[in-house]
């Protein structure tokens, strides 16, 4: 069914469309500073879990990029890693000592990430819902703008969210969805005013990306995860780099 074109009003950009873009983007870098203000003084880690995660970190890095050796390096450091691996020299703790994995309010570590976790929640629910429901408040039912690419029927759902109108062209977006499609795509924006690393990070507070801590509890045991990443070293096969590179080189240039 053919549907004419709406006639929009010149003025939704400057009052509708602008004013959450703005609103959008305030709100993100207010939330990113106070995120930084908010942030405890990093504590120094006990050396013998930097140790311990170190040499986890160069066994993986091993595992991944033994091509550069030579094989009789890498013999050497395979058995080397799948050694000490399998012994407790670089636990930070050992692990016939008695230790529980369970939840204590009076351990003062777990009180502050939750407490971390706590804030960064709140820095990401409060701003996203005073937004939403002012967006939705002055400008419900509102179609803002017209898209100037065509989009297929499957984008509909997305791009005017808040308006019944299952016959209008794909291609108009309504306030609601605006909002959203800025929540989502407002990285550029973010990497130009403050950088990629901090762009970065502020997206992933909006998306409240949080990534488990490796220590945290109900997290496999550090024997465990040194027991694994042994049996990946010992299956490894090695093609190095340097293997009959002079053949290849003279195969490929001559």
């Amino acid at each position: 069914m053919f549907t004419p074109d709406l006639l929009l009003d010149l003025q939704l950009k400057y009052w509708v469309l602008l004013p959450i873009s703005l609103a959008m983007v305030l709100v993100g870098l207010l939330r990113s500073n106070i995120t930084y203000l908010l942030q405890p003084n990093p504590k120094l880690q006990p050396y013998k879990q930097v140790r311990e995660s170190q040499f986890l970190f160069k066994a993986k890095q091993f595992r991944e990029n033994n091509d550069i050796l030579t094989t009789e390096e890498f013999e050497m450091r395979k058995n080397y890693y799948i050694k000490t691996l399998k012994s407790d020299e670089f636990y930070a703790s050992k692990p016939n000592v008695a230790k529980t994995d369970e939840f204590s309010p009076l351990d003062p570590t777990q009180n502050e990430a939750l407490m971390s976790m706590a804030k960064s929640n709140l820095l990401n629910y409060i701003p996203q819902t005073l937004i939403m429901g002012w967006v939705n408040y002055f400008f419900a039912g509102f179609v803002i703008m017209k898209l100037p690419f065509a989009l297929t029927d499957g984008f509909k759902a997305m791009l005017q969210n808040g308006i019944d109108t299952p016959n209008l062209n794909v291609r108009y977006v309504s306030s609601i969805s605006w909002y959203f499609v800025n929540l989502f795509g407002l990285k550029p924006i973010y990497s130009l005013i403050m950088g990629n690393d901090e762009a970065e990070e502020l997206i992933k507070q909006q998306n409240q990306n949080q990534m488990p801590q490796l220590s945290g509890p109900g997290q496999p045991k550090i024997d465990k995860i040194f027991n694994n990443e042994a049996e990946n070293i010992q299956i490894l096969t090695h093609e190095s780099t340097f293997d009959k590179i002079i053949e290849r080189f003279i195969e490929k240039y001559q």
